[in-house]
This record gives C-alpha cells, structure tokens and sequence, in this order.
C-alpha cells in the first residue's frame, strides 16, 4: 500500500500523501518491533511502542490538513470549469416544466443549483478524527481507572500531550474564524458600497438562466425593483429579435479559454418596467457556470449614434439620400438578394440623373436662401413623384438622382418607353413654378438616364446617366436624354485631346494663322486676325473649334492665350520690320482678360519689347457674361486704351450682354454676330435689323466688322446698309505666314459692285459671276472657319463654324471631319489669296 501510495500521487495533494506514507511506515514498523522474538515476551504496555503507534495514528489524522491552500484553489477551479462546460451545454435555457406544463418556482436556498455543492463526506471524517483518537485515549484512561487498574505514566502524560494540543488547536481555529468574518464582513460591505452606489446594474444568472441577484440600481436604469427581478429568466428580459444574438455570443463565450477572453461584451434591448425596450450594453465574466452581467443603458448613445450615421447618409437640407447612401442603393438593386435573382434585378432598373437649369442665376438674383427653399421644394416633389420602392436623392447643388427599380419585365422597348415617360412626367413636374417669397420662380430640368446592363457596376451606372444629363444640357436643356455608349466613346476621345493638349503647349505644336480683314469699300487689308492652329505629332492640324472643347483647365487656357497674344504681337514686329505693318486683332474673353494673369503693364511690356507702334494691337472683346464686372472691365479697357490699344466688341448683336457692354465701355470697333451675316440676303426682317445696328454703329464714330462673309451678296448687301470691314471666304481664309505675306503684298482683294449668283465647282471657293477671281488657290477644298480666336469661357476661340463649301462634297486635298463634322486641313492646304 505505501509502494502504491507513493507511485499514485500526484502534484496536488502530494503534502498530504507524504504524511500518510510516514504515518503508515510508522505503524508497520513499531508492529513489526512488537512481533519481532526480542520483544514479544517481554514488551508490557505503556512502553517506547506505543508512542509510535500512538504518532503514527497522530499523523493519519493530521493527513488530510496537510494540503497546501493552493492545491485547494486548484481543484476548487478544476470544479468550477467542470461547472461552466456543463452549462455551456444549456446556457439561458427554458426553466424546468412540471408535467402539467407550468415553469417550476425559484430553487430554494438548500437547492445546489443556487449554493456550491457540501464539502464531501470524506472530508468531514477527516477532520474529525483528531477528536475521535482523543475520545478513545480518553475512554482507555477511564476503562483502566474504573477497572481499578493503575496508570501508567506514558498514559497519563500522552493523554495530557492530546487533549492539550486540542484546546490548542481549538483556540487557533476559533481566532482564525474570527479574522476570516472580519475580513468576509468587510468585503461583503465593500461589494455592498460598490454594487449600490454604482449607476450600472449587477447581476448574476445562474447556468439555467434565472437572475439570482439584481443590484438596486436597476430600480432606476430599468424602471423594475431589483426584487421583482430576481427569479425572472433573462432571456424574458432580452429583445426577441437580439435574443439568437446574445444566446450565440454567450455560448461563444463559455466555450473559450478563460484565460485567453476573461470577459465579453454584450449589446441588446432590455425590457424596461415602462413595456418599452432600453439599449443596454453588459460587461459578461464567469461565475461558477452562470454569469455576472454589469449592464448599463446606452439608449441615448445608439440614438447619436444613429442620428450620427442618418446625418452621415443623407442630405442636411433635404433630408433626401446623399450620393455615398444613392450609391449603395444602387449596388444592392445591381446585385439582387440572390445570383437568380439579378437578371430579374437588372430588367427595367434604371438611373435618373437630374439638374436644375437656371438655379444658379436664382441664387444670384433673389439669394441663397431662397435657393434653398427652392431645392427644398424640388426635392419634395421628386420624393412624392418616384414609386414607394424607388429611391429619390440629392447628390449636391442643384443636382438630384432617382433610382428607378425594375419590375420585371421582358420588354425592353416597354420598359424603355416607361421609364421615359416617367423622366418626362419629373421632367414637367419640376418645371412647375415654385412659390418662393410670394413670386414664382420657374427653373427647367434637364435629365439623364441609363439603364442597368449585365456586368455594369454601380458607379458606371451612375456615370452613364451623368454623361446623359449633359448631354441634354448641351441639347438646350429642359429635356430627357437616354444614355449611348456613343457618349462615352465622346468622353474618352476628349480626354485623350485633352492630355495631348496639355503637351503640346511645351513641345511647340501650336501654329498661328491669319484671316485678313478687309475695308468693304475697295477691298484694302486694313488688319489681320490671328487664329490659333494645333499640329498635333500625328500631323494633324486641328482647329480651335475642335481642340478649345476639351481645354476645359483654366490654367492651361490661360497659358494658349498668353501664347497667343505673345505670338501675334512678335509676328506682326517682324512684319512691321520688313515694311508689311498692320494691325493684328487678338480675340480674348472678358474673364481672360480680367484674370491677373493678364495685367495691363504685361501687354504694355510686350509691346515695348517687339517695338510694336501704337495701333498695331486690336484686342477683340468676347463673352461678357452676367458674372463679369463691368466696372472692372470698363478700367481694364481704359487702362489698354492708354497703351495705344484699340478695343473691339465681338458677337455685337447676338445678346443682350452686348448692348450693354456698348454703353459702358470704351470700344473703337463693333464686330456683327455670325448668325446676322449668314441671313441677311434671304431675310427682309434680318436685313433691317442688321442695318439698324450698323447705323448705331455709325452714329456713335465706330468702324463696323462683319464676320463670316462668304458670298458676294453678302458683300454688296453689308456695303450698302454702312459696313466698313468685312471677313470670310468672300475674300480669304486663314492663311500661313508665307501666304500672309504674299497677300499683304498684294495689298487688297476685288470686291463686287453688283449683286452676282454665286456658282459654287465641287469642293471648292465660290466663283463671282461679277468678274471677282476665286480667292482659293493651290487645290485647296474646303475653308476652315472665319472666326478669330476667343480664349477661355468655353466660347470657341476662333471662328470655326463657317460652313464648307461644296455641300456634303468631301474635303479635297485630304482634309478630313474630326468629331462630329468639325473640319481641319492640313498646314499645306491653307487657302492663298491671287498675287
């Protein structure tokens, strides 16, 4: 038994196995002394022998304390961990039913689901056999004393020895119980302090679920006494729709390392004494195979929080989804709940791109906030205009968006039609007047759509019905465009333009022409206007009608203007210098002109440099918009005026802006809008207009241009209504240096003196019947556009929409149509004057 003791022990109680291994040793040997020949017969009672065997029972008795406290701790662990996986089994699970079906009351105190478990019986016999060897010394003494026997002295001073170290012993247990109720009451008041003056609620579940203890607290966090709390089940207490979250983190939980996740945080609604529901936040930790949930309410913190996260979604003034909200909307129409579904999805799913044309001219005029009230409004008629499982949002400005979900249909034209008539319905309902202040304010609305497509994602979608939107806008506004992988095709060839355009400023591609302007009177060349060209690596001249659409960056077109206006001036010092001096006429906007790029004394030192002589330079004034300072402007021009710089006003006629500008700035010259020139033989009222304005002209001592003149009749006809000047095919096209100075040389071109049919031959010049030579020479077909250059503001910086000769005849010599019919012709092929 020793040898098996001794090879069956283990870390935990080895003290105590040690100790019963002495005592047993002991007693065997004092038995084997006492059976040994030398003390059989002679050994008498109350000898050396029995104190042995009376030590070895002392320390058979003393075995089971001999156990350190930690070994305790240990396997008072071991046992709660047994405790806790077998309530991981059945965490919060239903309380146990009668057979009837009624849920059984609290367990009772006594009940070892609600208090440990006894210490085992085994233990109790242990520690009670100290008592019972002194029992049995003591009823030994008493047999002998009563017997009449006499007492051995080893008896009495043994029995004397045992009873002493009781009391003994007695005496330290009774003090070390005091200390421990002094320490357990202390700590009770503790925990008692901590858990009733604290805010959050304690409590502590037991491994089936129910509350055994609620601190006070949850009187005034819950609304319920802590009374009425205990014996309740917690899952009655938790959201039943948070009830699978909570049960599956808690199971989580138990089955974890303790080491590893001591705690675990746990979020759900908590039934309140009102019926309603709290958001309470709970801090879990172990406690004997339940737990002890510290819990607090987070109500008004979820309630930021989602008001945080509304504010983050959607527009502040109109309440409506933001663009970051409208695009995962999009998304999740694209994708469908399942794989099978997302061809349903996509059938009929479409995308409105909506803007407001004329909203930025009411926050200019009646204010900012009535901008807002009108966006407000808008925004109120787009929601009550889209379907309830339609999404309508706001994505900035004056910018709006409807996501139109499909409903699967098979049709693609019926779906089209559909949803078109609904963009057009939006379209008219946003047009309505709104009532701002007591007036009406009427803005139009331009929209865009797209449809959803197998393997377009959200933010192409979106795109897509973006370029439609502009497309519309570009179309006059006030319309319903649909979307056409053509624009998308525009799109990528701009930006390509525009990324050799950025280039070709620094590697000298650009090329500047000329377009004489001659005196209507005797056909003398009395000015240049200076255009600018693109040769772009490929060999291909293109015109600014083409390459000013994509030069959209304001700094790059600051930098095209300054090289032009430093351009024209240089050339035209070197023609001065070879006795070929006229003015050059440089067209910029007003905004250009404006920008503190361009101040006054740069022009000045530019023309002090080249020795220009004053006149030589004609600046050519072009859209005057409503955001243009007159004041400004007027100063700026005054300020040229005084370096010799003469003023000319472009598009006179066109608009309003116009009429304006002429009464409140200083200009030498009146140039007549295109679209007067182009009509004025065929129509009558055309033709009086014109001549009204050229009388105002007239009276008020300015020289009169007339642009794009390219028939005969148009010369005869602006000559007898007081033009003076007149540009265009009738006489030359933009000519190259070479050819510039062979006409210059020249010095003039014949004009007719009657009114003559024109006779057009192929591709080429009009041929005068009045005796007038054709004014294109080497082969030349088509003219490229009769304007003079405009820098910035979007407006074409020269004029390139004068019409091709020859009709629908191609361009001879090569030339080509880049991008929807805008013509360029090579460098070689710029029309020549006769010498």
């Amino acid at each position: 038994m020793v040898l098996v003791l001794h090879f069956r022990r283990s870390a935990v109680n080895r003290t105590a196995v040690n100790t019963a291994v002495g005592a047993l040793a002991l007693t065997v040997m004092c038995d084997a002394l006492f059976t040994s020949p030398l003390l059989h017969s002679t050994y008498h009672s109350g000898q050396l022998l029995d104190a042995g065997w009376f030590a070895g029972s002392l320390l058979l008795a003393y075995a089971p304390w001999a156990a350190p406290r930690r070994a305790a701790e240990t396997a008072s662990r071991d046992g709660t961990d047994g405790q806790e996986h077998t309530a991981h089994d059945h965490p919060f699970g239903p309380r146990r039913t009668a057979p009837g079906g009624h849920a059984h009351p609290p367990l009772p105190d006594g009940d070892p689901g609600r208090h440990p478990a006894a210490r085992p019986l085994a233990g109790s016999l242990s520690a009670l056999t100290p008592y019972l060897a002194a029992a049995v010394c003591t009823l030994g003494i008493l047999y002998n004393v009563l017997n009449g026997r006499s007492l051995e002295r080893v008896s009495l001073i043994t029995a004397g020895t045992v009873m002493l170290t009781l009391v003994v012993r007695q005496g330290i247990m009774l003090l070390e119980n005091i200390k421990l109720t002094q320490e357990l009451a202390e700590k009770e008041n503790h925990f008692r302090s901590l858990v009733q003056d604290s805010s959050d609620v304690i409590m502590i579940a037991a491994p089936n679920g129910v509350l055994r203890y609620v601190s006070p607290a949850a009187a005034g966090v819950y609304g319920r006494p802590a009374e009425e709390l205990v014996g309740t089940e917690l899952a009655h207490l938790i959201h039943p729709e948070d009830l699978g979250c909570v049960l599956h983190e808690v199971r989580r939980f138990l089955a974890a390392d303790p080491v590893e996740e001591p705690t675990t945080r746990i979020e759900c609604r908590f039934r309140s004494g009102a019926g309603g529901w709290l958001n309470v936040e709970s801090t879990v930790n172990r406690h004997h195979g339940g737990l002890i949930l510290n819990s607090r309410d987070v109500t008004e913190r979820v309630r930021l929080q989602a008001q945080l996260q509304h504010n983050a979604e959607h527009d502040p003034l109109t309440d409506l989804p933001n663009r970051t909200l409208f695009t995962r909307c999009v998304q999740q129409a694209l994708s469908g709940r399942r794989a099978s579904d997302r061809g349903v999805a996509l059938r009929g799913t479409a995308v409105l791109f909506i803007d407001l044309d004329g909203f930025k001219a009411v926050n200019d005029t009646i204010g900012h906030q009535a901008g807002d009230e009108l966006l407000v409004q808008a925004a109120r008629r787009l929601q009550d205009a889209v379907r309830q499982g339609d999404t309508a949002a706001r994505l900035g400005g004056d910018e709006f968006a409807a996501l139109i979900v499909g409903d699967g249909t098979r049709d693609h034209a019926a779906r089209e039609r559909h949803i078109l008539e609904l963009a057009d319905r939006l379209r008219v309902t946003l047009s309505q007047p709104y009532l701002i202040d007591g007036n009406d304010v009427r803005v139009n609305a331009s929209i865009g759509v797209a449809f959803a497509e197998p393997g377009l994602s959200a933010g192409e979608l979106l795109r897509n019905a973006d370029l439609a939107m502009y497309r519309a806008k570009a179309a006059g506004k006030g319309r319903v465009q649909l979307y056409a992988p053509q624009m998308q095709q525009d799109v990528v060839r701009r930006a390509e333009l525009a990324t050799r355009l950025r280039s070709a400023l620094h590697q000298g591609q650009f090329t500047l022409l000329h377009q004489p302007v001659v005196r209507l009177a005797d056909g003398r060349i009395t000015s240049v206007a200076a255009q600018a060209r693109w040769r772009s690596s490929q060999g291909v001249l293109f015109t600014p009608a083409e390459f000013l659409r994509v030069a959209e960056d304001g700094d790059r077109t600051a930098e095209l203007g300054r090289w032009l206006l430093k351009e024209a001036v240089e050339q035209a010092a070197e023609r001065t210098a070879t006795g070929l001096a006229v003015p050059v006429v440089v067209r910029l906007s007003a905004r250009r002109l404006l920008d503190r790029a361009t101040p006054p004394d740069s022009v000045e030192a530019l023309l002090a440099r080249h020795g220009l002589p004053s006149g030589a330079l004609v600046i050519e004034l072009s859209d005057i918009g409503p955001k243009v300072s007159l004041d400004e402007l007027e100063r700026r021009l005054c300020a040229l005026r005084r370096l010799g710089v003469r003023i000319a006003l472009d598009g006179f006629g066109g608009d309003c802006a116009a009429v304006t500008a002429l009464r409140r700035l200083p200009l030498d010259v009146l140039k007549l809008d295109r679209g007067l020139v182009e009509g004025v033989v065929e129509s009558a009222r055309l033709y009086k207009i014109t001549s009204g304005l050229l009388r105002i002209a007239g009276d008020l001592g300015l020289q009169s241009v007339a642009e794009g003149v390219d028939l005969p009749e148009q010369v005869v006809a602006l000559r007898e209504m007081g033009c003076t000047h007149g540009t265009g095919m009738a006489f030359s096209g933009p000519l190259d240096e070479y050819r510039l100075r062979r006409a210059l040389a020249a010095g003039h071109y014949p004009v007719p003196r009657e009114p003559a049919e024109p006779a057009f031959a192929g591709g080429g010049a009009p041929a005068f019947g009045g005796g007038l030579p054709a004014v294109l020479g080497g082969g030349a077909g088509a003219a490229l556009g009769g304007g003079t250059p405009v820098l910035g503001g979007g407006t074409p910086v020269l004029g390139g929409g004068a019409p091709v000769l020859g009709g629908s005849t191609p361009l001879a010599g090569g030339a080509s149509v880049l991008g929807g019919g805008t013509a360029f012709r090579p460098h070689d092929e710029t029309p020549v004057p006769p010498t």
